[in-house]
Formats: structure tokens, C-alpha cells, sequence
């Protein structure tokens, strides 16, 4: 009696676990339309924030290339002064060279 309750139990847990795998369908996709149009202000907030961020990384990635080009024309405009003023005292110490 024991062994027979046992084997039905274990035969009873074997049809739990295999009869919802079988019967499962699969979840039905949700179209970005779908969810553009919610009421859920959850879903509203998490799209707008998301939006939000998509901006900010596009405005934030153009100021860095603007950056960028600032300080390369910056950089070049250094090195040029660098290069006058080098010239420029070069220039000086030949016409009048340090008395010794």
C-alpha cells in the first residue's frame, strides 16, 4: 500500500512538471506601436525617461566632437605662437648675441 501511494505520487509530480511545458504557448510579442499607445503611466515614464537619455547622448556626443575640434584648433594656434615667438627671439639673440 505504501509503495503504491509512493509510485503515485512520483507519477502525480511527473505530470505536474511535463503537462504545463507541453501546454505553454508562447508569449505574444508586443509591437513598438503597441507600446507608444499604453496607459500604463509605469510604461510612459520608462519610455519618455529612455527618450530623454536617447537626446541627451546625441547632444552630449555632438559637443564632445565640437570639443574636440576647439581644442585641435586651439592646439594648433599654440604651437604657431610657439613657433613665432621661438623665431622671433632667435632672431634677436643673432643681431645682438650676449656680451662675455
Amino acid at each position: 500500500m505504501l509503495a503504491a501511494s509512493a509510485l503515485l505520487c512520483i507519477n502525480l509530480a511527473q505530470a505536474q512538471t511535463t503537462a504545463p511545458a507541453e501546454d505553454a504557448a508562447p508569449a505574444p510579442a508586443v509591437s513598438a506601436d503597441a507600446q507608444a499607445t499604453t496607459t500604463d503611466p509605469l510604461v510612459q515614464k520608462r519610455q519618455a525617461d529612455s527618450d530623454a537619455k536617447a537626446e541627451y547622448k546625441a547632444k552630449k556626443k555632438t559637443a564632445k566632437a565640437n570639443m574636440k575640434v576647439e581644442k585641435a584648433e586651439a592646439k594648433s594656434d599654440m604651437k604657431e605662437q610657439k613657433r613665432e615667438a621661438t623665431e622671433a627671439r632667435d632672431k634677436a639673440m643673432a643681431t645682438d648675441p650676449i656680451p662675455k
